[in-house]
C-alpha cells in the first residue's frame, strides 16, 4: 500500500545526480580531445618519418649515383640506373618503416618502385593527391596496403630537372618526378590503441567511482525516506485494520492465530482468538475451514450468520496467511429473493408464450404415438420407437405443467445415473436426427456417473444436442459429449464444429426466448440453464464464430461421495 508523503530530498537528489551528470559530460569530452590530440600527434610523428626517409633516400641517391646535388638529369638518365635505383629502394624498405617507394613522372606514369605491383597502390590514391602534389608541392594519407594500414607521403622530388622550359611551360620529362613513400602505421597504431584502452579504463574509472558514491548517496536517503513511509504506513495501517468492516485474521505458518482486527472478534461472537489454532477455532464455530491453495470465497452459515471466507497466503515466502471473514446473511437473503423473482417473471413470460402453443400438438402427437404402439406391438424395434414417443411426450407435457406452475416448480429426484446409460437413451432418441445432419456423436466419459435428476439430465443434454444439431453444417457435423471430475462435482460439456456465437449472443443466450433462428423458440438454454440453477450447479458457454461452440454443465455431488 503506498501512502503520499512530502518527498523533501528531491532537491538534493537531483542535485547530487545533476552534478553527476555534468562530471560524466566533461570527462567524456576530455578524454575525446586528449585521444584526438594524441592520435593527431602518431598521425604526425609517422609524417615526420616518412619526410626522413624520404630525403636520406634522395641524398643516398645522389651519392650512390654520382650526382651533383645541383646536376640537372632527364627522366630517361635516372632510367639508365635502374637496377642500382632499385636495389636501394629494396634496401630501404628492408632497413626503415617503409613498405613501399616509389618515383613517378608528373602525369602518373610509373619511373622506379619498389614493389612488383605498383599500381595497388597508384589506384588507391585520390585524385586530390596529384593535384596537391603537383600545386602544394606534398600531400600526405592513410590506406591500407597489402592488408596493413600505412601512412602514404607524396612529394616534389628533387633528383632530376632537365630539359628546356619555354614560357614557363615545361614537357613532363623536364619536371621533376613525384616521390610516393608508404610508411607502416601498425606500431604507431598499437601504441594509440594502448594510449586509447588506458584513458578509457581511467576515465571508467573515475566514472564508476563517482556513480559508486552517487549510489550509496542515494541509498542513504531512500533509507531515510522509508524510515519516514514505514512510519507514516504503520501508523496508517493500523487505523485502516481497526476501521475495517470485514474481518481480518493473521494466521502463523503453524495455524495459529497472530492478530484479529475488531470486526473479526465481533463476527466471531467475541472470542478469545489470537494464539489459538484457527482449525481448532473453526470447527468450535461450526465454520467450514478454508480450503489450502484455493483462493476462492467460501460460505458458511453459524449461528444464523450467512458469512463468506477466504484464505490467502502471503507471497513473502514466509508460510504466512491471512483469512478475511465478510458477513453477507443480509445480501444473501436479498440475492436470494431477487434470483427467485426473477426466475419466477422468466418461467411466467415463458409459460405465456409456449403453453397454448404446444399443449394442442402435443395431445394430438401423443394420440397418434399411442395409436402406432398398439398397431406396432410385438414389432422391434418399431414398437419401441412408439413407446419412446409416447414416454417423451409425456415427460414434455411434465416440463409444460411445471411452467404453468411458476410459484411451486417441480422437486427434483436426484440420484446416481450411470452417463452411458443417459447416453445410450440420447442415441435412440435423437438417432434420426444424427442420420439426417450425418452427424457424428462422439463420447469422452472420464466421469462415468454423477448425482442429478434423470429427466431433468436428459431434458438438458437433449436441448443441447439440438442446438448443436442446429448449428453444425449439413455434412461432416462433430459432436463431442464428454465428462470429468471436478473439485467438487462433475463436469458435462457439450462440444459442436457448428457456427458458434458472437459475444453479443453469448451474452444473452441463457435468456428466455432469445433465439437467432428464424423457427426456434428460444426455451433450449434458458430451460437449461433453470435445471442447472435447480441442481445448484452452474452452465457456462465458450464460443467463438465459425469454429464451433461449448457448453459446458457443472453438477456439484453431495458431501459424502466426495469424501
Amino acid at each position: 500500500m503506498d501512502v503520499v508523503i512530502p518527498d523533501r530530498s528531491g532537491p538534493t537528489i537531483l542535485v547530487a545526480t545533476l552534478a553527476v551528470f555534468v562530471l560524466g559530460i566533461a570527462l567524456s569530452f576530455s578524454t575525446w580531445r586528449n585521444l584526438r590530440q594524441q592520435q593527431d600527434s602518431f598521425r604526425e610523428h609517422a609524417l615526420v618519418t616518412a619526410r626522413s626517409i624520404a630525403a636520406g633516400m634522395e641524398i643516398n641517391l645522389r651519392r650512390e649515383l654520382h650526382l651533383p646535388a645541383a646536376a640537372a638529369h632527364s627522366h630517361a638518365a635516372l632510367l639508365m640506373h635502374r637496377n642500382q635505383i632499385k636495389d636501394l629502394l629494396q634496401e630501404y624498405i628492408t632497413r626503415t618503416d617503409a613498405r613501399f617507394i616509389g618515383l613517378f613522372n608528373p602525369l602518373g606514369h610509373i619511373l622506379f618502385s619498389s614493389h612488383n605491383d605498383p599500381r595497388s597502390i597508384q589506384l588507391q590514391l585520390p585524385t586530390i593527391a596529384w593535384e596537391r602534389m603537383g600545386n602544394a608541392g606534398e600531400w600526405s594519407g592513410e590506406m591500407n596496403f597489402e592488408g596493413q594500414p600505412i601512412l602514404v607521403l607524396g612529394r616534389i622530388s628533387h633528383l632530376a630537372v632537365g630539359g628546356q622550359c619555354t614560357d614557363g611551360q615545361c614537357p613532363p620529362d623536364s619536371q621533376p618526378p613525384l616521390l610516393l613513400i608508404g610508411v607502416d602505421m601498425t606500431q604507431h597504431l598499437a601504441s594509440f590503441s594502448k594510449y586509447k584502452r588506458t584513458a578509457i579504463l581511467q576515465t571508467g574509472y573515475i566514472l564508476a567511482v563517482t556513480i559508486v558514491f552517487w549510489i550509496l548517496f542515494m541509498s542513504f536517503m531512500q533509507r531515510k525516506d522509508q524510515g519516514r513511509r514505514l512510519q507514516r504506513l504503520e501508523s496508517f495501517n493500523a487505523r485502516l485494520l481497526d476501521n475495517m468492516p470485514d474481518g481480518l485474521l493473521t494466521i502463523s505458518a503453524d495455524g495459529t492465530v497472530m492478530a484479529a482486527n475488531p470486526a473479526a472478534l465481533m463476527l466471531l461472537e467475541g472470542q478469545d482468538v489470537i494464539g489459538q489454532p484457527f482449525a481448532r477455532l473453526f470447527c468450535s464455530l461450526g465454520l467450514n475451514l478454508p480450503p489450502q491453495g484455493e483462493q476462492e470465497w467460501s460460505t458458511c452459515t453459524t449461528a444464523g450468520k450467512n458469512l463468506e471466507i477466504l484464505r490467502l497466503p502471503l507471497k513473502d515466502g514466509s508460510g504466512q496467511g491471512l483469512i478475511l471473514i465478510r458477513d453477507r446473511t443480509e445480501l444473501a437473503g436479498l440475492e436470494q429473493e431477487l434470483h427467485r423473482n426473477e426466475k419466477l417473471a422468466a418461467i411466467g413470460r415463458m409459460a405465456a408464450g409456449v403453453a397454448h402453443e404446444i399443449r394442442n400438438p402435443l395431445s394430438a402427437l401423443r394420440g397418434f404415438a399411442q395409436f402406432f404402439s398398439k398397431k406396432l406391438a410385438g414389432r422391434d424395434p418399431e414398437e419401441l420407437y412408439a413407446r419412446t414417443m409416447v414416454q417423451e411426450a409425456d415427460r414434455l407435457n411434465r416440463v409444460i405443467t411445471d411452467l404453468l406452475f411458476l410459484a411451486k416448480p417441480r422437486q427434483l429426484s436426484c440420484n446416481f445415473l450411470t452417463l452411458s446409460d443417459i447416453l445410450r437413451e440420447l442415441r435412440t432418441l435423437l438417432g434420426m436426427d444424427l442420420e439426417t445432419k450425418q452427424c457424428r456423436l462422439e463420447e469422452n466419459l472420464e466421469a462415468g456417473s454423477l448425482h442429478a435428476d434423470r429427466d431433468a439430465l436428459k431434458q438438458a443434454l437433449i436441448n443441447l444436442i439440438v442446438n448443436s444439431l442446429e448449428a453444425i453444417p449439413k455434412a461432416g457435423g462433430l459432436i463431442r459429449l464428454t465428462s470429468e471430475s471436478g473439485a467438487h462435482g462433475v463436469w458435462i460439456r457439450v462440444q459442436d464444429n457448428g457456427r458458434g456465437m458472437t459475444p453479443a449472443e453469448q451474452e444473452h443466450a441463457l435468456e428466455p426466448f432469445f433465439t437467432t433462428r428464424d423457427h426456434g423458440t428460444g426455451l433450449g438454454l434458458a430451460i437449461v440453464h433453470g435445471i442447472m440453477q435447480e441442481h445448484g450447479g452452474s452452465v457456462s458457454i465458450a464460443s467463438t464464430p465459425n469454429q464451433g461452440t461449448t457448453v459446458s454443465l457443472f453438477f456439484p455431488q453431495p458431501a459424502e461421495n466426495l469424501a
